[in-house]
């Protein structure tokens, strides 16, 4: 568990998909994608983030006596300090005529792929204020914001509009071919908050590990992410991500203490964070 100092809104982190392949001698980027999936590909994900006092195993939300019985979470789910629960699918799709021309994609159209999603979320923080005010509350229905990939035989990259490529780089989100301890770049960015303050966040596979997950036992690569601040100079460990051919992301997890800023009370708390999110189902489309 690693300490460090982030400011974030105390909102709703939208899902990033992330998929892999360990690479067959590919061919067709699309075609022998063993990772990312092709068109018709699904995977559902249960991600939970809990909260916990910091630097402990006490949960930050102490739900009232009163209140036990009403809300949605059971008292082992309390325990852990689960304080959100999203439910979600992702599709793979063929790019749409909007993304391809206002972005300026230049390579063949059927080297891209785009993923979007729907799901629902539970929130305890919402739950606890609507029966505590006499408010309606259900869990929230959402779509999940669209990601656009460029898929090549050495990488599945990120990919930006072409007026903001120059400060945001395309970078590899996965490579084609996972081998043990080979790393390389998956974000770079420019925080705006600071002078000269280069963000960039190192992927290294560190191993292959023996997971469980809801979707089944699997064998996968294990994804080691570190972010990297320049100017100040500091690093944080993000957790790790598993990856396994022929499906995609089984597992991410993280355990972290972190500083959140609230934007509506303007306050800063000192939290223990942990999220795992793993695959449930999937419908790997080769």
């Amino acid at each position: 568990m690693k300490h460090i100092k982030l400011f974030l809104l105390l909102s709703m982190i939208v899902p990033i998909f992330y998929s892999c392949s360990d690479g067959n001698n590919p061919v067709s980027p699309i075609s022998t994608n063993n990772y990312f999936g092709g068109i018709g590909t699904e995977r559902t994900y249960k991600e939970t983030d809990s909260w916990l006092q910091a630097n402990s195993n006490l949960p930050y939300f102490n739900v009232p006596d009163s209140l036990l019985s009403e809300v949605s979470l059971n008292a082992a789910q309390l325990q852990s300090g689960i304080v959100s629960i999203i439910n979600y699918t992702e599709f793979v799709k063929p790019i749409d005529d909007e993304f391809y021309i206002s972005w300026k994609l230049s390579l063949p159209r059927e080297n891209y792929l785009e993923i979007e999603g729907s799901g629902k979320e539970y929130n305890l923080a919402k739950e606890l204020d609507s029966l505590q005010h006499n408010k309606s509350y259900s869990k929230g229905n959402y779509r999940i914001g669209q990601n656009i990939f460029r898929i090549t035989n050495g990488a599945i990259m990120t990919v930006n509009p072409s007026d903001i490529q120059a400060n945001f780089p395309s970078v590899p989100l996965i490579k084609n071919r996972l081998y043990i301890n080979d790393s390389w770049v998956r974000y770079r960015f420019i925080d705006s908050t600071t002078d000269n303050p280069i963000v960039e966040t190192i992927a290294n596979v560190v191993g292959k590990e023996n997971i469980v997950v809801a979707a089944g036992t699997f064998n996968a690569f294990k994804v080691k992410l570190t972010t990297y601040h320049y100017n100040p100079d500091y690093s944080f460990e993000e957790g790790y991500e598993y990856y396994v051919s022929g499906v995609g992301l089984v597992l991410k997890e993280s355990d972290m203490d972190v500083y959140q800023w609230n934007s509506s009370t303007n306050a800063t708390i000192h939290i223990r964070q942990i999220i795992r999110k793993e695959l449930v189902t999937y419908n790997f489309v080769q």
